[in-house]
């Protein structure tokens, strides 16, 4: 019985001395793994800082630029402000310019020869119905003109629309143009007018004469 029992124990005991063998042996084999995860975990966290600082300075550029594009929209509105409450208010020179001062004097042309002309009108004696109606006519129309003329003038030069003071005085020169056709057509009636009753007056003359 103790025969049996010897070689048992001799058995355990070099089992127990195995186990005790190998589970020692592992143990450097696992500090060594978690050594190299120990280092991959740093080398990553590493390169996250790397990127971090990389990112930080990247925000800092971006939102020096943000800082940078307020500031110059900001200037850039302040001006546009600027430039549209000039073009609003037309300048001293487009007030006082030639311009407006020949406004009112063409002005003023036109009602002198209106008159003079409708005076003509009652004085020929020697002219037909119908040239003194069409003379009229004309006349008055003339004077629609003058006066839609004129208002024009007066409204691009003080009006508070967005436009250039160049293209203020650019428009006010258009209806002085126009201003101008109609004071030459005023005096084209008045010279035929004035040139048939004459012709009339010495053909009538001359045949009482004879």
């Amino acid at each position: 019985m103790m025969m049996y029992v010897k070689p048992r124990i001799v058995c355990l005991t070099i089992l127990i001395g195995l186990i005790t063998h190998f589970g020692t042996a592992q143990i450097p084999v696992t500090d060594v793994a978690a050594n190299a995860q120990l280092v991959l975990l740093n080398q990553n966290v590493a390169t996250l800082n790397s990127q971090l600082v990389t990112l930080n300075s990247t925000m800092g550029k971006l939102l020096a630029q943000m800082e940078r594009n307020v500031t110059a929209n900001s200037s850039a509105s302040k001006i546009l402000s600027q430039d549209l409450t000039a073009k609003r208010t037309p300048a001293s020179y487009v007030l006082g310019s030639p311009e407006m001062n020949e406004l009112y004097e063409t002005k003023d042309k036109i009602v002198e020869a209106y008159k003079g002309t409708q005076k003509n009108l009652r004085a020929f004696s020697n002219l037909e119905k119908v040239e003194k109606q069409r003379a009229t006519e004309i006349l008055a129309d003339a004077l629609l003109q003058v006066s839609s003329l004129v208002s024009q003038g007066s409204q691009i030069a003080t009006t508070g629309e967005i436009i250039e003071s160049a293209d203020r005085l650019s428009a006010l020169r258009s209806i002085l143009d126009k201003m101008d056709s109609v004071l030459e057509a005023i005096i084209e009636v008045n010279t035929s007018l004035l040139q048939k009753n004459e012709h009339r007056k010495a053909v009538y003359s001359l045949i009482k004469t004879n």
